[in-house]
């Protein structure tokens, strides 16, 4: 029974994405949870993956690419396909 409720960290961490994915079932939510009760290493890692994302989704860039840096990346991309 334990087996079936207790994760690893590996899973925890996978969990944490998936859930902020919104793809992370009840039951594993479940399971993450009580993973994250004892594991201060998972929650640490959970505090760190919410910040980037809300930076992420809060920052604005004023990066802007030249038309060459543009054009190297398209012909990348191009290389990059029809090698497969």
């Amino acid at each position: 029974m334990i087996n079936k409720v207790m994760i690893t960290c590996s899973d925890a961490t996978l969990y944490v994405s998936k859930r902020e994915e919104g793809k992370l079932s009840l039951p594993n939510r479940l399971k993450l949870f009580l993973h994250l009760v004892i594991c201060k290493f998972c929650r640490l890692f959970e505090k760190q993956s919410r910040f980037i994302i809300h930076e992420i989704k809060h920052r604005h860039s004023n990066a802007v690419l030249t038309d060459l840096e543009k054009e190297q990346i398209q012909a990348k991309i191009l290389e990059n396909n029809s090698s497969k």
